[in-house]
């Protein structure tokens, strides 16, 4: 058993080892005469269980740490009526636990572009296209080698895409830093714009190569620095590349910038190679 802090109420605490057990490192608490102690189980996750303690204690009201409380039996302590789990509560404290400034910003903006942009139809999209239509790209417009992410063409394609976003842009940027994940977005839409342009025509756009992208940077990081919270289900990687497979064999009924997908996947693990090396 190793001692990992000390806090005076015991509630925060629960809710601390609530998120820790989420991350794989067993935490049981001890209570003491001012407070309660927590102790990590075994040593495995020591470095990193401590790291998360630091910033739990400069910040224990984080949204991840609610949603923990939700998603955890409680074992230790008893809920109190006016405390009873509300799904609607539960689904906003996941929401919220992945909320971030940049993942937030850029949500924002693609919802902005689909409302007022026409879905790839209007003069705004117009404005964020690679380049406008049936002209070559301009270099004093370099916006455009970024903005085609910003431009979804369905309801179902902003969904699927900001779901993604959301959900893995947020674990970067909670988990490691702003500049890491702006860094990623920038890098990974300009190759994957870039490439999708030169094998087609400027008539596409979407987060998709992003997303992708964010796939790649997470699985191959992980696969260096696996105790560091960052962490994507195999089965979800699993399904993303089928799911590219199936556009370049052309086995789905939509039009996909399939060279954007698969040169958001490369910038991704080329990117997370490069960081879980420094």
């Amino acid at each position: 058993m190793y001692l990992i802090g000390q806090v005076n109420n015991l509630r925060m605490a629960q809710a601390f080892i609530d998120y820790a057990n989420g991350l794989g490192a067993t935490c049981q608490l001890k209570e003491i005469e001012n407070g309660c102690e927590i102790w990590l189980v075994n040593g495995e996750k020591r470095q990193l269980t401590e790291k998360e303690f630091e910033e739990f204690i400069h910040s224990p009201n984080q949204g991840k740490y609610i949603a923990a409380s939700w998603q955890t039996p409680n074992q230790q302590i008893e809920a109190s009526n006016d405390l009873t789990r509300n799904p609607n509560q539960e689904l906003l404290a996941i929401i919220i636990s992945k909320s971030s400034i940049f993942v937030t910003i850029i949500f924002a903006l693609c919802w902005i572009v689909f409302i007022f942009g026409g879905q790839g139809q209007g003069n705004l999209s117009n404005f964020l296209f690679f380049t406008p239509f049936n002209q070559p790209f301009d270099m004093a417009q370099p916006w455009r080698v970024v903005t085609p992410a910003l431009i979804h063409f369905s309801m179902l394609h902003i969904t699927m895409n900001l779901i993604m976003w959301w959900h893995f842009g947020g674990l970067i940027e909670i988990k490691q830093s702003t500049r890491r994940l702006i860094t990623l977005f920038f890098f990974a839409a300009i190759i994957s714009n870039t490439a999708q342009y030169l094998v087609s025509s400027a008539n596409f756009g979407g987060m998709s190569g992003v997303v992708y992208a964010l796939f790649g940077y997470v699985w191959i990081y992980t696969k260096y620095k696996p105790n560091e919270g960052i962490t994507m289900a195999p089965a979800l990687f699993g399904v993303s590349l089928f799911w590219m497979a199936a556009g370049f064999f052309e086995l789905l009924p939509m039009n996909i910038a399939n060279t954007a997908h698969l040169t958001g996947l490369l910038s991704g693990l080329v990117f997370g190679y490069v960081c879980a090396k420094k």
